[in-house]
């Protein structure tokens, strides 16, 4: 076997997911492949430490989250397609003055920032004078 098919086969190997024959084949490359071993041996370790890890629990109020966000894309598919393009178009023309504005913004500050190191600031002097009046 290839180099690449032994490597598209790595996960089914360490899932046990091959046939007798695809397994004795792919150990056998592994045992005289020191690439696709090393390979073989990262894959295994990750697949481990990700079996070791606990889920976490699924939160019950997820489909209250997601319903109305299903509903509106719902809602949205059943427009004419001259609305839906519409309302694209003013999505990404918002977007875009979004990062127009967040782009402005950064300049601004890098040239105040820039300017700040020219501008002197005029000396006080050590003793002010009283005024006499």
């Amino acid at each position: 076997m290839r180099c690449e098919e032994v490597q598209e086969r790595l996960s089914a190997l360490i899932d046990e997911q091959l046939s007798q024959r695809e397994r004795e084949l792919v150990t056998n490359h592994l045992h005289t492949c020191q690439a696709c071993m090393e390979e073989y041996q990262q894959l295994r370790r990750f697949v481990e430490f990700c079996r070791q890890m606990e889920a976490p629990e699924p939160r019950i109020d997820l489909w209250r989250e997601f319903q109305p966000v299903l509903a509106e894309i719902i809602a949205e598919q059943r427009l004419p397609m001259s609305q839906r393009l519409r309302r694209q178009w003013s999505r990404l023309v918002s977007r875009v003055c979004y990062g127009i504005i967040l782009f402005l913004q950064v300049v601004t500050y890098q040239l105040t920032l820039t300017l700040s190191r020219y501008i002197v600031e005029p000396e006080k002097p050590a003793y002010i004078r009283p005024m006499q009046g």
